[in-house]
């Protein structure tokens, strides 16, 4: 597979996989949070898994962002790479903390892979190889 169409593999998939989630998040928090195995809160903390939903499905669709304008690429694998770090960090923190469940974990390491997996990449350079 080459450099380029392994970019656009992973945008899509990443993004799309983020996406989701957001609008389940938003939509069905519920459900979301049962089907990854977390207890669901009360009705009315279920509005800031609602409100933390929108900024998920924010970070999937900017993956589009990376593939609408190829010069893009960059720039936004290095905010999302960012944002998962500091989204790991977090839960990290509330783990260590136990004031998070267990089944969080899954997130933290879903984001650090993601994150490692972009920081990686862009310290290759392949999106300067993959514009040419």
């Amino acid at each position: 597979m080459n450099k380029r169409k392994f970019l656009v593999i992973w945008s899509v998939s990443v993004g799309s996989m983020d996406a989701l989630t957001g609008l389940l998040l938003v939509f069905a928090p519920a459900l979301a949070l049962k089907s990854l195995g977390m207890a669901v809160p009360s009705a009315d903390a279920l509005v800031f898994v609602s409100w933390i939903g929108a900024f998920v499905g924010g970070v999937g669709l900017s993956y589009g962002m990376a593939l609408g304008e190829w010069r893009r690429g960059r720039a936004v694998w290095q905010i999302t790479a960012l944002l998962r770090m500091l989204v790991a960090v977090f839960v990290m923190s509330r783990l260590a903390a136990h004031t998070l469940e267990a089944a969080w974990l899954t997130v933290a390491l879903t984001d650090l892979v993601v994150a490692a997996v972009q920081m990686v990449v862009l310290r290759a350079g392949w999106w300067e190889e993959g514009r040419r």
